[in-house]
């Protein structure tokens, strides 16, 4: 007879914190079912959390360690993998060079906690980071700044009672349906909707006020909604007080969506990861931060002020200390107190110093240890970042799943999968759940947080961690927001929120960074990437038989690549899709065929970011370039 058990535990893709049951067959995942009373997927998931079974069931698994021996992956013991691993990173750093370790959106808070435990206590050294630590902590930072060391505040269950939104959108209903959803429901409810995005996407045919706005340029939009609500809050309050002045004209629809914000109870602020464009994620938190406090919602119960971050644990990895420039809890490199923390904890002081991010590592540092994570795929330069990794003198892989970083490693060792490991992480609200296994390792794969503490052990960082739940209770002890984790709505309910302090120090302002333009009437246009992260190239997705249909037949149909346009300018340009078009930018040019996107504006051009290395030439490392657009000859 066929036994089927289901567990209860979160779904690993995006950050909004669905619960779901994996469901296990004879000690293999099988399928998937929603729980019907999580307070978050309330007997929903999206096509994603469905196939959340299908690449620890279906994917390549790594099942036994490996070391690179004679040009070739070799199986080995684990004491063998293990001494590989450590002899390696030491040999590495006798000869003076830097070793780097990077931690992943995709592996829990106990793995996480133990690569920034391993980096600064272990090995040294503050070269540091997840690759998508920037798409959302300098959001995150800049609303701590701008609030008095607040975190992002408030829930997609908070969302759906608001009376305002605000959505500053990439596309939220493709990126996180869950949050979509949340915004639906309001709407649904009678609130007013406003969107601030370079498209108009689902949500934005929905809205009260869409707000067109140039990449970039989100701030100037916030500029004017803070002068909207100091105004309304002057008039209401029949006080004179000066509005400051936006960097230009303020239009009639962000007047009239400052109106709004200041004169509802209950309001949101959610932002998603493509709202940032490059380093403007810091000044643009702190303006969304300065609006909320300027309308009195900034602490107010029912208000939100909610980055999403693009992963599903990013928020948890960057609280767990994986970044170059912080401590575990978000505190600043220089806290005393946070230090001395540590150094109980650890049995040694952490190293302090400034490190590198995941970009500025490959080609700086000469060994790397990388957990559940392949880099050059989210990074920006992938093909660069793959040349420097070749380049490494060790390699020192933890994943669960076969990737080119794998293939690359000097030595590989085989972790679980979030289908069986123990653990917890951290929604994009601050909800700590429990991920919980239902089923066994394949083959001889450990988990990950004993692989880590096994490492750290090795070189000399005392981890005497028996189950995952001891590495949280050190965490708890570290980490000043999660000493107060109702553990008790951590294993019987559905999680318990936090809300981490960041570094609060006051910052007077950032400067303005202005989107791209482009001159009206010159037939120019701007070009700028589709989205921060690649979920074809997630190894969730990419082994998943089911999820990855779309993006095998998009690789298939524009080896390539391909940049989308809206309808109207297609038409102007007298091109049809699969038509070649011209892209001609002061760093260069490329020749690329055209798919045409309904929810684009007219004069934005949009290269898909899985196809970003062909546009290279164009952007030449700029986030949102001018370019003329014309039709190839013949």
């Amino acid at each position: 007879m066929t036994v089927v058990d289901a567990v209860l535990t979160a779904c690993p893709f995006c950050p909004c914190g669905c619960g779901l049951y994996l469901q296990c067959d004879d000690g293999k995942p099988s399928g998937v079912a929603p729980s019907r009373h999580h307070p978050i997927s309330q007997s929903r998931l999206c096509a994603r959390g469905w196939g959340a079974h299908e690449a620890p069931a279906w994917g390549e698994r790594l099942t036994e360690p490996l070391v690179r021996r004679a040009g070739g992956l070799t199986p080995v013991s684990w004491g063998e993998a293990l001494d590989a691993a450590v002899s390696g990173l030491n040999d590495v750093r006798a000869t003076g060079k830097a070793v780097g370790v990077l931690g992943s959106a995709r592996a829990t808070n106990e793995e996480n906690y133990l690569a920034a435990r391993l980096a600064r206590g272990g090995l040294g050294t503050g070269d540091l980071d997840s690759c998508l630590r920037g798409t959302y902590l300098p959001l995150a930072r800049g609303i701590s700044r701008g609030s008095g060391g607040r975190a992002p505040q408030g829930s997609l269950v908070e969302i759906e009672e608001s009376e305002v939104v605000i959505l500053f959108d990439g596309d939220l209903a493709r990126s996180h349906p869950r949050a979509a959803f949340a915004v639906m429901q309001a709407v649904a409810r009678g609130a007013r909707l406003v969107t601030v995005s370079c498209l108009r996407t689902q949500l934005a045919r929905l809205a009260a006020t869409h707000v067109r706005v140039a990449p970039g340029g989100q701030q100037e939009v916030v500029a004017g909604l803070i002068a909207s609500v100091v105004e309304a809050v002057a008039a209401e309050s029949m006080t004179e007080r000066r509005a400051p002045e936006p960097a230009a004209e303020m239009a009639e629809d962000v007047k009239e969506a400052g109106r709004w914000y200041a004169q509802a109870e209950r309001a949101s602020l959610l932002v998603a990861p493509e709202a940032a464009v490059g380093n403007s994620g810091e000044a643009l938190g702190f303006a969304l931060a300065s609006l909320s406090q300027a309308a009195g919602h900034l602490g107010r119960a029912g208000s939100v002020v909610l980055p999403l971050p693009v992963r599903w644990n990013l928020r948890g990895a960057c609280e767990m200390g994986v970044g170059p420039d912080v401590l575990p809890g978000l505190r600043p490199l220089d806290d005393q107190a946070a230090l001395d923390r540590l150094a109980r904890a650890w049995g040694r002081p952490p190293a302090s110093p400034v490190g590198r991010d995941a970009a500025a590592m490959l080609g700086a540092v000469g060994g790397l240890l990388v957990v559940a994570e392949d880099p050059p795929s989210p990074l920006r330069h992938e093909r660069a970042a793959r040349e420097a990794m070749s380049q490494l003198d060790c390699l020192v892989v933890l994943d669960a799943f076969m990737t080119p970083t794998v293939r690359a490693a000097h030595v590989v060792l085989p972790i679980a999968s979030h289908a069986e490991c123990e653990g917890t992480c951290t929604s994009a609200d601050g909800r700590v759940q429990r991920v919980r296994p239902c089923a066994s390792p394949p083959g001889s794969a450990r988990p990950g947080w004993l692989v880590l503490a096994e490492l750290s052990a090795r070189l000399d960082l005392p981890s005497q961690f028996g189950s995952a739940g001891e590495v949280l209770a050190e965490i708890c002890h570290v980490i000043p927001a999660y000493q107060g984790l109702d553990h008790r709505a951590l294993d019987h309910g559905w999680g318990a929120v936090v809300a981490p302090k960041s570094d609060a120090r006051p910052v007077e302002s950032f400067p303005q960074v202005a989107g791209a333009q482009r001159a009206a009437g010159d037939g120019s246009y701007l070009l700028t990437l589709d989205g921060v992260f690649d979920w074809g190239s997630d190894p969730l997705v990419a082994l998943a038989p089911t999820l990855s249909r779309d993006f095998v037949s998009k690789r298939k149909l524009f080896a390539g690549g391909f940049l989308e346009m809206c309808s109207e300018d297609a038409e102007a340009l007298g091109v049809r899709p699969g038509w070649p078009l011209r892209v001609k930018s002061r760093h260069g040019e490329a020749t690329l065929p055209v798919m045409v996107r309904r929810e684009l504006e007219p004069g934005l051009l949009l290269v898909p970011f899985a196809f970003r290395e062909q546009a290279e030439g164009v952007l030449g490392g700029d986030d949102v370039v001018a370019v003329q657009a014309t039709r190839p000859a013949g």
